[in-house]
């Protein structure tokens, strides 16, 4: 029976980023659905943001080098981890640590999907059911300083596996690189709890902006906060409210800023609620949530365009902006500001865009790959 069918994720943390929640939402929703899902990762318990009934195991490498990385993975992503590893911390990268996930890869498995670059090897080389690579970026881009790391990712995509690619801009990008598509599973949102809120407006505050606070050079914030001290300059009061686990960005921001350090759903839908415009400034994305998110709040979105095609529709559900381009960004926001009807049409069409993309949609599409590799 297909509800009997063992699928396992292996993963490289468990802390709360947008790609480890998309496999949350999945792994959660097949679970409910009967099947025999297990998450296996490296590191230390960091899910408990999370609410998933199933069996989640950690495992840790025999290094001397991971334990000084793992308390990180409780709060950033492994990319992000693992640059500030080389780069600050000197610690020479070690591939072969991911072996202790293929020699623990449950031996009934039947689906075996590998969700990093490097957790592909352990997949592949434990030769275990079926295995996939459930792609949420372009991952070579996440080394772009480091030439050896960026080649190693880059080969796990000419691993014998079958492929998930969650956005259009990503399946593009392998097609032109590596020679190969797959089926693209957008990731969706939770609209019963992301909606919009009655919340409290202060009235010393005129406008507000939202935005992820996060220092990852891709997520582009220094764009934003140009943008912001351009847009301060035409006598707006402005407010922007980051959200995230680096609290210190405060510091670097030209405008009056807050921080929360990482909300709840429900605290940062209300964060959504109250802001004028969600802004997501990154130099290159792939199906990122916070702009499903804000839509869902019916809160209007600025976003650049690389990554977001698959639901950001410049001038019908959106704003689309080049990346890098602080004016662009800037200009859009003012539009958003000044013109009542422009933010009036963007919400009601970035609504109607966020009843598209739930995530049971997103697992009834995963479901269907699995339950066709079995056949």
């Amino acid at each position: 029976m297909w509800s009997s069918m063992k699928i396992t994720f292996v993963m490289a943390g468990t802390g709360r980023t947008g790609g480890v929640r998309v496999l949350f939402e999945v792994g959660d929703r097949l679970a409910r659905r009967g099947y025999n899902v297990t998450f296996l990762s490296l590191g230390f318990p960091s899910h408990e943001w999370f609410n998933f009934k199933g069996d989640v195991t950690f495992l840790y490498p025999e290094s001397e080098y991971m334990p000084l990385l793992f308390p990180l993975l409780r709060k950033y992503s492994l990319g992000d981890v693992i640059n500030y590893g080389l780069r600050v911390l000197k610690i020479p990268y070690e591939i072969e640590s991911y072996k202790i996930l293929a020699q623990n890869i449950p031996r009934d498995s039947d689906i075996v999907v590998a969700t990093f670059c490097f957790t592909a090897f352990a997949v592949h080389r434990a030769n275990i059911g079926i295995g996939y690579y459930y792609i949420q970026h372009y991952e070579p881009l996440f080394f772009s300083t480091n030439p050896y790391l960026y080649q190693i990712a880059k080969e796990t995509y000419y691993l014998p596996l079958k492929w998930v690619v969650n956005s259009s801009w990503v399946n593009e990008q392998l097609r032109k690189r590596i020679g190969r598509q797959g089926p693209v599973i957008v990731p969706g949102v939770n609209t019963n709890v992301f909606f919009p809120r009655e919340v409290n407006r202060r009235e010393d505050v005129n406008k507000t902006i939202i935005s992820l606070g996060k220092s990852s050079r891709i997520k582009g914030l220094n764009y934003l906060f140009e943008a912001l001290e351009m847009i301060k300059k035409t006598n707006f009061e402005l407010k922007l409210i980051l959200y995230g686990n680096e609290p210190y960005l405060t510091k670097l921001s030209p405008v009056n800023t807050e921080y929360y350090y990482n909300p709840s759903d429900e605290e940062l839908s209300k964060l959504y609620s109250l802001s004028d415009v969600a802004v997501t400034a990154s130099l290159y994305e792939s199906s990122p949530l916070p702009p499903l998110e804000a839509m869902a709040c019916g809160t209007p979105v600025v976003t650049t365009r690389y990554g977001t095609e698959d639901y950001c529709f410049n001038e019908i559900n959106s704003l689309v902006v080049p990346p890098k381009d602080s004016k662009a960004l800037a200009n859009a926001i003012l539009r958003l500001l000044k013109d009542e009807n422009l933010k009036e049409n963007l919400k009601k069409e970035g609504l109607k865009t966020a009843q598209c993309f739930t995530w049971d949609k997103t697992a009834d599409k995963v479901e269907k790959l699995f339950r066709e590799a079995e056949k």
